[in-house]
């Protein structure tokens, strides 16, 4: 896993709400957590490619993709959520 991906702030957020939710479509990320599209995209391949989340295409009119954390991803999230804890105090 690359550091300075994780560290990302739009990585950090994806992977919290996905910690919260437990899976969200694009469309949703796009609306709560990252209005840019660009910028979800580039967070969504760096965490896949870091195997942190999980991307899954259901087949339905129209096709509808969700993500979601792996176990590793999880992990990560619970960390991050540890550290504000601390850094909040």
């Amino acid at each position: 896993m690359r550091i300075d991906a994780l560290f990302k702030l739009s990585t950090v957020k994806v992977l919290l709400a996905l910690l919260e939710a437990g899976s969200m479509r694009y469309s949703e990320l796009l609306d709560r957590v990252i209005q840019s599209r660009s910028t979800l995209a580039l967070a969504l391949r760096d965490a896949q490619k870091d195997r942190l989340i999980e991307r899954t295409v259901e087949d339905t009119r129209p096709v509808q993709t969700r993500y979601s954390l792996t176990v590793r991803g999880r992990e990560v999230a619970e960390h991050l959520i540890q550290i504000r804890k601390v850094v909040l105090k």
